[in-house]
């Protein structure tokens, strides 16, 4: 009997310290801010425009409608995230240093909506402290442009191979597989619903699986076996991210370079197209791009500090 509860003892001991060790240990990273990815980098590095463009965003799903595949069943749960919404608007304010867009809310506008209607029914039923009247709230804004698309496509396993060796009882195995993830984005006019830019762009998901394996016998009836291996995923969520900051750097470039809009400083925005289109072509431009040709576009004639300077409610 007191062997049995030695064992009990020594087993819940040991279940405490795997308790601790989950939570405190090398291989378990504090909660951080997200890195910033390369796409995003240069999205944020892009020359600031004369002034902003008011943006508005309803939706960016996920138009795929696949789901997880572990090469074995079918998992019923989406293959990429939900949350392209989130992840456009980020890269909207984020673009330029956050010079380049004035992003209007409309993902939540339902609840916009029924908090504006309930500070203004207060602000009617009530006065201030010397009995004047609450002043209603300022007028909304709205958008000059209109920013659509989706994630519109995620192909498994469009690159798998692997490779593996074994000698006198030590081998060892290697294997990779590459997903590709695409996004859809378009800019409209709001006031006459033409489609302004249209840009696709891909990310690579990819995964590598490296194991090894050591048997040898030790004497006749004494058998040594040990594996050892790991595996490392790419982030899907961040597949997506670059794929959508890389859509949104294209859409920015292609509309100065088909002067919809121009850059505050002709010199930098010269230099921005020259490297967009290296990057996109694969090779330097031989005609250098003129943006500055024009007054800068804009599609509802809407400055956002003119609105809110000027705007009066009736």
């Amino acid at each position: 009997m007191k062997k049995i509860i030695a064992l009990l003892a020594v087993a819940f001991l040991l279940n405490a310290c795997s308790l601790d060790t989950l939570y405190d240990n090398k291989m378990v990273e504090a909660p951080h801010v997200t890195d910033q990815t390369r796409a995003g980098s240069i999205l944020a590095s892009l020359p600031a425009p004369p002034q902003k463009l008011a943006v508005v965003v309803y939706d960016f799903s996920d138009q795929t409608g696949q789901f997880k595949n572990n090469g074995q069943f079918t998992d019923y749960s989406s293959a990429v995230t939900k949350g392209g919404y989130s992840i456009l608007v980020n890269a909207l304010l984020a673009t330029g240093n956050k010079s380049w867009f004035t992003v209007v809310e409309r993902g939540g506008l339902k609840n916009l909506l029924q908090e504006r209607q309930i500070i203004n029914q207060t602000r009617q039923q009530y006065t201030t402290k010397d009995g004047q009247k609450l002043n209603p709230l300022p007028p909304m804004l709205y958008g000059g442009i209109l920013i659509e698309g989706g994630i519109i496509s995620y192909d498994s396993n469009v690159l798998t191979g692997g490779a593996g060796a074994s000698y006198f009882g030590l081998s060892g195995n290697t294997q990779y597989h590459r997903d590709l993830v695409t996004v859809y984005l378009r800019a409209v006019n709001i006031q006459t619903g033409e489609v302004l830019s249209s840009v696709t762009s891909s990310k690579t998901v990819f995964s590598l699986l490296v194991d090894a394996n050591f048997l040898r016998y030790l004497t006749f009836d004494k058998l040594l076996q040990t594996e050892a291996g790991f595996t490392v995923n790419e982030p899907t969520q961040i597949a997506v991210r670059q794929a959508i900051e890389t859509a949104l750097y294209s859409l920015v470039m292609e509309g100065a370079i088909s002067n919809l809009w121009t850059f505050n400083d002709p010199a930098a925005g010269k230099v921005a197209i020259n490297e967009y289109l290296e990057r996109r072509d694969g090779k330097a431009p031989t005609v250098a791009a003129k943006p500055q040709s024009v007054n800068g576009y804009k599609p509802d004639t809407l400055d956002v500090k003119e609105f809110l300077d000027n705007s009066t409610r009736k």
